[in-house]
């Protein structure tokens, strides 16, 4: 009876191999061909100041090298043995048979995760300082480039701006939009914290309701703010508070910085006092009559008043009569097409008065007679 042929073991097909083809087929591995900008996934093999090797599955490792390692050297260091990483193609294969790879996917979406974590916890970042730009600072966090304005930075630190290129410097995060690459930072936030936290111990010398001689420190979209002293144990010590945009002026204001610059010397009335934050409000224009207090004295129903219009709005033309005081023509009372442009002065009626709701109802006064009047 003849011998039934016995099958070949794996070991003995390797024996026999003559080329990495025929092992791989042997082995039944699969290696990973790419080609110049394909996005691929790997595992950190080996972190160095000169190299960063990937296990990207291919015949040999990919390699990150020369400038990206220059540029994003702080964040590709702190990568470690083992980290899952996202990588592009630059080189499909150099003259050492590696892929040369590109992390920058990882290290910006890292860095964007980070960022958004940071700003709600409020926890402050190092970034470093690039140019000064008008209106501020650019500055990188982690290769992705951020921006200081120039009311968020630190007084003495923006006295010296064109000393600052290459410093790294201590910031909060404000604002953060990934999808348009929006990225603020806030030095002066950082020194308000501090400034805060020593405000906190002086919180029982400053009394709502006080007025006070101050100095206006910074003016911002939002208001400006100032600063005054206190005195403890002999000492004095400077506070600061902000005086909201609604609390410059009775009247609409549109941009503090036509009413207030820094320098100025002027008296505020301090309306609150956060006792948990140390932080201050302050107010300018309730040192100033109300004048909403003898509305009835200036104006009276059914009579003409001048006034200039001062917004334009889905449901009426608001017009200022006098400082601080608005009166609204409501849109029905309009003709389409004849509504009157901002800044133009206006005859109107006034048709009602409420000095409590701070509201005066108007009407355009007519030109012509109607037809039809005798």
């Amino acid at each position: 009876m003849a011998k039934a042929k016995s099958k070949s073991s794996p070991k003995s097909t390797i024996k026999n191999v003559q080329t990495m083809d025929e092992l791989l087929a042997a082995t039944g591995y699969n290696l990973k061909g790419v080609k110049k900008g394909d996005l691929v996934e790997g595992t950190i093999t080996r972190v160095s100041p000169k190299e960063i090797t990937v296990d990207i599955g291919g015949k040999t490792e990919g390699v990150v090298i020369d400038r990206e390692l220059e540029n994003y050297k702080d964040t590709l260091m702190a990568l470690k043995i083992g980290d899952h990483v996202a990588a592009q193609v630059i080189v499909a294969e150099n003259d050492r048979g590696q892929s040369v790879l590109s992390l920058r996917r990882s290290i910006f979406e890292k860095s964007w995760k980070d960022l958004v974590a940071k700003q709600k916890s409020g926890v402050p970042v190092e970034v470093i300082v690039k140019d000064p730009v008008r209106g501020g600072l650019l500055v990188d966090y982690g290769g992705l480039r951020g921006y200081i304005p120039q009311s968020q930075l630190d007084g003495a630190f923006s006295k010296q701006l064109d000393k600052t290129s290459g410093r790294r410097i201590q910031v909060k995060v404000v604002e953060v939009e990934k999808e348009t690459n929006r990225l603020v930072f806030s030095q002066r936030a950082m020194s308000e914290e501090a400034a805060l936290s020593r405000q906190k111990e002086l919180i029982d010398l400053i009394k709502v309701g006080e007025a006070v001689e101050a100095t206006i420190t910074g003016v911002v979209p939002f208001g400006a703010f100032a600063k005054f002293t206190v005195t403890k144990d002999d000492k004095k010590h400077d506070v600061e508070g902000l005086i909201h945009i609604s609390e410059i002026a009775w009247e609409k204001v549109d941009d503090p910085g036509q009413y207030l610059k820094v320098g100025d010397s002027l008296k505020v009335k301090i309306i609150g006092v956060d006792e948990m934050s140390g932080k201050l409000t302050l107010s300018l224009k309730q040192l100033l009559p109300d004048p909403w207090e003898h509305v009835t004295d200036m104006f009276e129903k059914d009579g003409e008043v001048k006034g200039t219009v001062s917004r334009v709005s889905p449901y009426g033309i608001f017009v200022t009569l006098s400082p601080g005081i608005e009166g609204l023509i409501h849109i029905s009372k309009v003709a389409p097409g004849e509504e009157p442009k901002v800044g133009k002065v206006i005859d109107c009626i006034v048709e009602e008065i409420k000095p409590v709701e701070r509201k005066i109802s108007l009407s355009m006064a007519l030109k012509e007679k109607p037809i039809g009047y005798r």
